[in-house]
């Protein structure tokens, strides 16, 4: 059963989903809940069921068995309802190809008649959108500027966003964290998925952990943390006894390959230079390197 949580009438629920594409998989368990004020990341390899689950939850996907509550209504029951309190970013974002992005907003101002004029000015100004050129000459950057104005625009209590950084440089990146903090502190219910473990941990205040379907954990970022670290190569090093309390991942040759907790980098570098080596990369390992010790200790229970 779900944690209960604080938030009354305005928590998003997703609870035992199961869905079936024939006999493939694409779905089998999956629940969580998410609070007013709170971004909640799902995360997981690509092909775990994170897309699936979203298309649930908006009703673009009927579900096997299962519950999605969303507030006080029942999806698919009641999504006429509720769509319009819903602010939604696909992976990939694709419009009317001859229309103008001006002409795009004069469009959605239908759905939603108490959009702020203002509002949405900032919005474009902030992002950098120009409105006057149409969808087929935008990058898929400048679409996933006008997806995501699309998504805020009408001050949506529920925003839910699938891989919403695929296709963003840094600054714009940037820009659509500052706007979801923004969110957080008005109250809004925020879900988004990613296979991104530095943007998860940088936002989110919980995170369910998906594989192969099946929702195998929720952790706080205070777990998140014990996952966050750097993969170092060191090439050429010839004595190792200093490094010994690093964890060694693997060894070729003269070349290894350290996992090191973020926490303790600046003392691993410390201990290296005293060293001889010829050689040194350090990067931010994949979710599913993160995750790998992780993943097998469910998987064999």
């Amino acid at each position: 059963m779900l944690k209960s949580l604080e938030g009354g009438d305005n928590v998003l629920v997703a609870e035992h989903l199961k869905k079936y594409y024939g006999k493939y998989r694409g779905i089998v368990d999956v629940s969580f809940a998410i609070k007013p004020g709170e971004i909640y990341g799902l995360i997981g390899p690509n092909g775990a069921g994170k897309t699936t689950t979203i298309r649930i939850i908006l009703g673009l996907l009927q579900k096997d068995s299962g519950e999605v509550k969303i507030g006080n209504h029942r999806i698919p029951d009641d999504l006429n309802v509720v769509k319009p309190l819903i602010g939604y970013l696909p992976g990939e974002v694709n419009f009317y190809p001859d229309m103008r992005v001006k002409e795009f907003l004069k469009f959605n101002r239908n759905f939603y008649p108490e959009i702020d004029k203002s509002y949405e000015e900032e919005l474009i100004e902030f992002l950098g959108i120009d409105t006057e050129k149409k969808f087929k000459e935008l990058s898929q950057g400048n679409k996933k500027k006008v997806g995501i104005l699309q998504s805020l625009v009408h001050k949506p209590s529920y925003i839910i966003m699938d891989e919403p950084t695929n296709g963003l440089d840094p600054l714009l990146q940037s820009k659509l964290y500052e706007l979801l903090e923004r969110e957080r502190e008005r109250g809004t219910v925020i879900l988004f998925s990613s296979h991104v473990l530095s943007e998860v941990e940088r936002l989110c205040q919980r995170v369910g952990v998906i594989k192969e379907g099946k929702l195998i954990k929720e952790l706080s970022m205070e777990d998140i943390r014990k996952y966050t670290k750097k993969l170092v190569t060191v090439s050429g090093l010839s004595d190792l006894r200093t490094l010994s309390k690093y964890e060694l991942l693997e060894q070729k040759g003269s070349n290894f390959v350290f996992s090191v907790n973020r926490t303790e980098l600046k003392d691993f570098l410390n201990s290296l230079i005293k060293l001889e080596f010829d050689d040194l990369q350090i990067r931010n390992p994949s979710l599913e390197e993160s995750f790998m010790e992780f993943y097998n200790q469910e998987v064999e229970k």
